[in-house]
């Protein structure tokens, strides 16, 4: 279980390097475009869409970070209201409804960016695929997170002990 948490803290640390630097390109980018634009009276065509993209990439990736904490979207009303065994069931559906999300995000992402695998960007003559691609990648670290999450609210032994108790 240690060594699953382990994987899970290396691979969130991953995807929170990668987020950092995507959204100071989309800064940098931003910045650049509105400077040019009014102060240099020249706008740069291909800012706006490196922005996207990396908002994009950001926001798919990033999402896999909400599982962990638990700060992904829920209604805590009545879950705040639950406790013990049962509790803990609905916790269980609830990362099974992730993972199915997480699931539906890979087929369709890989399928969308299989369908773009020929375009390209209009801007910087990227390939459509590669920001399709996004989807499912973000699908793939859900599933990973759901999996943890799981296998951390079933499998721990002191969890176990304290429910009994």
């Amino acid at each position: 279980m240690e060594q699953l948490k382990r994987v899970s803290n290396m691979v969130n640390s991953v995807v929170s390097y990668t987020g950092m630097v995507l959204f100071i390109i989309l800064v940098v980018a931003c910045v650049a475009q509105v400077f040019f634009r009014f102060v240099l009276n020249y706008s740069l065509v291909w800012t706006e869409e490196l922005a996207r993209y990396c908002f994009v990439w950001m926001h798919m990736i990033g999402v896999s970070l909400l599982i962990e904490t638990k700060e992904h979207a829920t209604v805590s009303v009545i879950l705040d209201t639950l406790t013990g065994r049962v509790r803990k069931a609905f916790d269980g559906i609830i990362e099974l409804i992730i993972l199915f999300d997480g699931g539906v995000m890979v087929y369709s992402g890989a399928l969308l960016a299989y369908r773009a695998r020929t375009n390209l960007s209009v801007a910087m003559s990227v390939p459509m695929w590669l920001i399709n691609l996004s989807v499912a990648v973000g699908g793939l670290l859900l599933i990973f997170q759901a999996v943890v999450q799981l296998a951390v609210l079933f499998g721990d032994k002191e969890a176990r002990e304290g429910e009994q108790a």
